[in-house]
């Protein structure tokens, strides 16, 4: 999939979180993770086998955010092409393959030498001043994205803003300037007299921006989602070890009493011990579970940090309205999902109830059995809720005890 070789410097940045290796052709999602086209496009495919191809969206890999291809209307073989290309990383890659002085590649296709101080995120070639002059009276070419080769060299980041559209989803030569609070989304003018001609409630992006402090806040509120989130992280891993060691107890417990007792009782015992761990094990399953969602969810919150603060430094009032409203979206989608797991946990200890007729007369067919002590941990992401309100994240969904 992607190169076989990765490059010095930031691997990070430059290897694609499907294969781990340098990307190859990388394409950006809205939430701005990058991916390698041959390695986005098995992904979706593999969505569409589950599903019989009958999709008409899929969920970034990394962060779960839903993606709408602009051509989803077409055999989701093509989806992954018409993603938006991560020229900043492309560009990356191929001035970090080259001397710090960067050759014209026009010029040296006529075998002459030049230096080269503009880049063409189409043609993916460095052009000198001469060269690029030439490439933008070209009708074809005019319309190109060219910049100074040195606006890479301190890009150390390697997120393409690009990757969030400033251009309406129905009309995609237009920009889009309009928010639409009824259905939560935005548009551009030619929308007004189509597909919210009887909406109210319709704003400028400028307006929504100003009126709403929560741009300004955004890092602060991210942060006390995230430490709300690291916080019940770690509750749920005391749970869990605290579970795991009352396990061990009552397996100790089950030991003692099995030494009491004559040589007949030790098939029992180990009997018991299986029924104990088979539980434990699906107990500790179900804890698993929460700890990845919390897991996940803290590092999708570290991103939308990372990403927030380069949008409010680098982007345009439209794309950070673009990022928050995905970022939202993400946000709540995982919310729900930690609210809907967490809303019926049970807190369980377990203690030994011998049996009567073991401790008596040595002879039954089993050792004992489990009982269990359930308490009902209510309110679990009732403080993610709160926070995530802030955000204007709204579930939807009520707390007991909120």
């Amino acid at each position: 999939m992607a190169l076989s070789k990765p490059l010095s410097g930031n691997l990070e940045i430059f290897s694609c979180p499907i294969c781990s290796e340098t990307f190859k052709s990388p394409k950006i999602l809205p939430c701005l993770h990058t991916f390698c086209e041959p390695c986005i496009h098995e992904f979706i495919l593999s969505i569409g086998r589950k599903k019989d191809n009958k999709i008409s969206e899929f969920a970034c890999p990394i962060c779960r955010t839903v993606v709408i291809p602009n051509n989803s209307n077409e055999a989701i073989e093509k989806w992954a092409c018409s993603l938006p290309h991560n020229t900043t990383i492309s560009t990356m890659i191929a001035l970090s393959k080259g001397d710090k002085t960067q050759e014209c590649h026009a010029c040296k296709r006529w075998n002459e030498k030049s230096n080269a101080k503009f880049w063409c995120k189409i043609c993916e070639e460095a052009l000198c001043e001469k060269c690029n002059q030439m490439h933008s009276r070209m009708k074809l070419l005019s319309a190109h994205d060219v910049v100074e080769i040195e606006e890479y060299g301190s890009n150390s980041t390697g997120i393409d803003l690009n990757g969030i559209s400033k251009h309406c989803h129905f009309h995609p030569s237009k920009e889009t300037e309009i928010f639409c609070s009824r259905h939560r989304e935005s548009c551009c003018v030619s929308c007004l007299s189509t597909k919210h001609r009887r909406c109210t409630g319709l704003k400028s992006i400028e307006d929504v921006l100003s009126e709403d402090n929560t741009y300004e806040d955004l890092p602060e509120i991210l942060g006390k989602v995230k430490d709300s989130t690291i916080k019940l992280l770690k509750e749920k891993e005391q749970h869990k070890s605290d579970f795991i060691t009352n396990t061990e107890n009552i397996e100790e417990e089950a030991a003692k009493f099995t030494e009491m007792t004559k040589c007949n009782i030790d098939n029992l015992f180990d009997q018991f011990k299986k029924q104990l761990h088979i539980f434990r094990d699906e107990q500790n399953t179900n804890f698993n579970v929460r700890l990845r969602l919390l897991e996940q969810f803290d590092k999708s919150l570290e991103h939308w940090m990372r990403v927030t603060k380069i949008v409010n430094e680098l982007g345009s009032s439209t794309q950070l309205f673009g990022h928050v409203e995905t970022m939202r979206s993400q946000i709540k989608a995982s919310i729900v999902e930690l609210s809907t797991t967490f809303q019926n946990d049970n807190l369980i200890t377990l203690t030994l109830k011998k049996n009567e007729i073991v401790e008596q007369l040595q002879i039954t067919e089993i050792l004992g059995t489990l009982e269990q002590t359930k308490e009902l941990l209510v309110d679990q992401t009732g403080d993610l809720y709160k926070l995530c309100k802030e955000l204007g994240v709204s579930t939807g969904y009520t707390f007991e005890g909120g």
